[in-house]
């Protein structure tokens, strides 16, 4: 659904009304492939996890991969905090 730079996106059967700047909509389209790929990957290797924690696992991935890029110790600082949700994950489960 789609009309005048609103975009409608749906995850874990919520519908997300966002409005993107002109020529922007493909930036978003390709955001939220990304994000459906990793929220998929994780809901494979944590398949108890609730949508919330897998959008939050999903998201933070995500994030250490971009900023992993620009300095390698935020790497390691995120792949802690990921361990850390990861361990809470389980124990939960």
């Amino acid at each position: 659904m789609s009309q005048e730079g609103l975009r409608v996106l749906r995850l874990f059967g919520n519908e997300v009304a966002i409005k993107t700047p002109p020529g922007a909509e493909h930036l978003l389209l390709e955001a939220m492939r990304l994000l459906e790929d990793e929220v998929a990957a994780n809901t494979r290797r944590y398949p108890g996890a609730r949508s919330q924690e897998l959008l939050l696992l999903s998201a933070l991935n995500l994030c250490a991969r971009q900023l992993a890029q620009r300095e390698p110790q935020t790497e390691q600082r995120l792949q802690a905090l990921n361990q850390q949700i990861l361990t809470h994950l389980q124990a939960s489960a």
